[in-house]
């Protein structure tokens, strides 16, 4: 899906930053477990299972961050 047509209501699941940044779901997971999402939550319960959702902010933070690459 395309950067442009995606939704940006609520908070994002894991699927949908994986396409938006362009990186595999499993680095999104690890990256949230590491930090990078501070916002990061487990919905629902909150069990191990759990659908992991992420802030929209929390993506648009850790893309202003990244390095551009020169042209």
């Amino acid at each position: 899906m395309s950067s442009s047509r995606m939704s940006r209501k609520g908070d994002a699941t894991v699927k949908e930053v994986a396409d938006y940044l362009g990186h595999h779901p499993e680095t999104i997971r690890i990256m949230a477990r590491s930090g990078d999402f501070p916002n990061a939550y487990k919905a629902g319960r909150g069990r191990p299972n759990s659908p992991l959702r992420i802030p929209w902010s929390d993506v648009d933070r850790y893309r202003a961050l990244q390095p551009r690459a020169s042209s």
